[in-house]
């Protein structure tokens, strides 16, 4: 783990993408001295284990952008974009402060962005476009309005932490989860295990649902191509 004071007091989207994906302070700061493109494609190729990724078409077939859909089979319309409307969701909810730049010309410096506007934003991904390739764009007009948000650095660390800091009180809270959802008489894969853990369960990630899945009861648990049961 980087220390604080070596720590860069913002991030921008992607590094912070990579933060939330690996939780690896040192694949972050590896970052810092890359260009755009290769930032662009580490996150969006680099986390493929743990994201699925989608082009979504925009008006008159043009390539809108892309959208980050973590451990969700292909097609899985209700588990898009979260990992980006997560991040402004805590933004909104003032866990984690952002600044932007402007798009109207008015100042090339990174400014707080109001709370209030942020209801009509969505952070987007968009490799190549002429203006930014990452930027918060206004729902209603399709258009790019604040454009390279970073966000403090701190901030990301406490509202995403660390598997060795928070794995004891994570996998607890999955595995309290698990229970509710599980039962010898409706077992449930461990596939389809980990994918309502990831929706239901806030800050789930694959080292604590790990934790938790190896301390649930085996009669909860189904067997691979299985349909019943779990065998014993």
């Amino acid at each position: 783990m980087t220390n604080d004071a070596d720590r860069k007091t913002y991030w921008d989207l992607l590094e912070t993408l990579r933060w939330i994906g690996t939780r690896d302070e040192q694949l972050v700061a590896a970052m810092w001295d890359w260009n755009d493109d290769k930032k662009m494609a580490v996150v969006l190729f680099g986390m493929k284990e743990q994201r699925g990724i989608r082009s979504l078409p925009g008006p008159s077939g043009s390539n809108r952008g892309v959208d980050l859909d973590p451990a969700a089979p292909q097609g899985d319309e209700k588990r898009s974009i979260r990992v980006l409307d997560e991040v402004l969701r805590k933004v909104q909810s003032g866990r984690v402060r952002m600044t932007a730049i402007k798009c109207d010309g008015s100042s090339e410096e990174q400014t707080p962005v109001p709370l209030v506007e942020l209801n009509g934003l969505r952070l987007q991904l968009v490799p190549g476009h002429p203006v930014a390739s990452v930027g918060l764009w206004s729902r209603s007009h399709n258009s790019l309005v604040w454009k390279w948000p970073q966000f403090l650095s701190g901030d990301v660390v406490g509202a995403w932490p660390a598997p060795n800091a928070k794995t004891a009180a994570v996998s607890g809270a999955i595995l309290r989860h698990l229970r509710e959802i599980m039962s010898p008489e409706a077992p449930l894969s461990r596939a389809e295990a980990l994918k309502r853990c990831q929706a239901e369960v806030p800050n789930a990630y694959p080292a604590a649902f790990k934790k938790a899945w190896a301390d649930l009861e085996p009669g909860c648990k189904r067997g691979r191509g299985k349909h019943g049961p779990r065998g014993h």
